[in-house]
């Protein structure tokens, strides 16, 4: 897992906090190289953690059953 930096943790947190439909609407954003209000002060390693560290988030959450 990567070492996660305060602003890291605080995006992650303000991306969660808005739900799973949200949070894949930011990996895909991600994925796409774009840029929101919510990662805007991460540098481009920190935005790459920053998708992977939702992407296994994300995974915990879809594969947990109901």
């Amino acid at each position: 897992m990567t070492q996660l930096t305060s602003g890291l943790e605080q995006a992650i947190d303000a991306i969660c906090a808005l739900g799973c439909d949200v949070v894949r609407a930011y990996i895909l954003a991600l994925g796409n190289g774009e840029i929101r209000p919510e990662y805007a002060a991460l540098d481009t390693a920190q935005r790459a953690s920053l998708l992977a560290e939702l992407q296994d988030i994300m995974v915990v959450y879809e594969n947990r059953e109901p």
